[in-house]
């Protein structure tokens, strides 16, 4: 399988869009860097070399830091650090939270409050990951072009804005720290399809400068396939992938070297016990566990949660600390293309590639979806997609495209009706902008 793979094994963190200034000193511990160009690792970096190529790798790695932690999660922090993919899990179908932090009990509910710290986080360290990158850009550029680099660095910004988009509610400021430590410029509030739109703007540079390097190019190309479902562009999205081979794999690593390099995912369901996985979910859940489906492998059901009340069922998709996460892949590449399939009517075609992907993993039954058509054939692709990308950062934007762009009612998508620890799952179907965001100027809370 062709994979591209980035170790972000450094020990750092920024505190704010302040820290990404060049003008400050950034105590790092040592990087293993294994990077398209390879470069030698420091121990610590300094303003001064920072105008290098090993300092445009030093923060290339430190965003590529960021953005795994954004994503996945971490050790690290008091109760761990929660990541876009569980919480995001927790507001579609993927997992039950059994824990008894209220501020992840929000995500499971639906009931967020703008001040909720755990998201707080999550949207501190995506922005942190887009400074970080888009200063690595301005450097490499100033240092006269490392196109591979510049590459990488726009697709993770693409990738910020499209997990925004996906997650957030419209409002969310993109702020920039000039790369020559100048005062930082506030972002003004974008909607979801300035974000999504932005993402394909960010996602054409990194194609343009991947130099012929395929896994680059299907990166970005992958992201922008998935900005453009955002966007309602179905067909684009699938000639945007055509070329993608289907073993393609771009993945976030993970490392056991720091407690702020582990994989949050696992450690959040397996070793915390916090995050089960769900089967129903508020009745319009897909069937994770009772499915018995090789591409969603968990154990459990004998001990209950962290809460003592809840029977605990755990993940196997992720086995370790250290375990990568898929960002982009071929298979998703083929799962956009199935989908503009659905979008036509298609049933055949989509099954065809459905069985085609399910043949690799030996899945039987071979799907027929010969009879279905409209909204019962977008389901029904969307739960193999469901399958085949648990866990990752998808479901919750596939849920939202299912009512923004397919025109489905909210009630029969998104889980509904009574919680399983009392209440009722509430009709929000995205995050907030955080409070926190308040001191932004132009800081306008959510748009819609």
């Amino acid at each position: 399988m062709k994979k591209l793979i980035k170790n972000i094994n450094m020990n750092r963190s920024f505190k704010g869009l302040f820290l990404v200034s060049l003008s400050l000193l950034l105590a790092l511990g040592t990087i293993s860097c294994d990077s398209i160009v390879d470069v030698t690792d420091p121990d610590i970096v300094t303003p001064e070399s920072l105008n290098s190529e090993a300092g445009i790798q030093t923060l290339k790695a430190g965003s590529l830091g960021d953005f795994a932690i954004a994503m996945s999660g971490a050790a690290a922090g008091h109760g761990a650090t929660t990541g876009l993919i569980t919480m995001s899990g927790l507001m579609a179908d993927e997992y039950d939270y059994s824990g008894t932090f209220p501020t992840r009990r929000e995500g499971d509910t639906r009931i967020l409050q703008n001040t909720n710290v755990d998201m707080d986080n999550i949207f501190s360290n995506m922005h942190r990951a887009r400074a970080g990158a888009e200063a690595a850009i301005d450097l490499a550029q100033g240092f006269g072009g490392v196109p591979e680099v510049e590459s990488e660095m726009q697709s993770i910004v693409g990738y910020t804005y499209v997990m925004f988009a996906e997650t957030f509610c419209s409002g969310v400021p993109f702020s920039k720290v000039p790369s020559d430590g100048g005062a930082i410029i506030y972002g003004q509030p974008l909607t979801q399809t300035e974000m999504f739109s932005a993402a394909v703007t960010w996602f054409d540079q990194a194609i343009a400068n991947s130099s012929g390097n395929s896994d680059l190019a299907n990166l970005a190309r992958v992201g922008k396939a998935r900005a453009l479902l955002g966007l309602g562009q179905i067909s684009a999205a699938a000639s945007e992938v055509s070329s993608v081979a289907t073993d393609f794999v771009y993945n976030i690593e993970h490392s056991v070297n720091s407690p702020r390099q582990e994989n949050g995912i696992y450690v959040m369901s397996t070793l915390r016990r916090q995050f089960s996985i769900a089967d129903g979910k508020g009745v319009n859940g897909l069937m994770y566990r009772s499915a018995n489906d090789p591409r969603t492998p968990w154990n459990g059901g004998t001990d209950f949660g962290q809460d003592d009340i809840t029977l605990y069922y755990n993940q196997l998709k992720f086995t370790s600390s250290n375990a990568s996460v898929a960002l982009a892949s071929g298979i998703e590449a083929r799962l956009i293309e199935a989908e503009a399939l659905a979008d036509m009517d298609d049933g055949v075609g989509t099954h065809d590639i459905h069985n085609a992907l399910r043949a690799t993993m030996n899945i039987t039954p071979a799907l027929d979806f010969s009879a279905l058509t409209g909204g019962d054939l977008m389901l029904a692709h969307m739960a193999e997609r469901a399958f085949w990308l648990y866990s990752t950062g998808h479901r919750h934007g596939d849920l939202r495209r299912l009512v923004d762009v397919y025109g489905m009612q909210a009630s029969d998508v998104f889980p509904w009706g009574a919680y399983f620890k009392g209440g009722s799952y509430d009709s929000n179907l995205k995050f907030p902008v955080p409070q926190s965001e308040a001191n932004n100027p132009n800081y306008a809370g959510c748009l819609d």
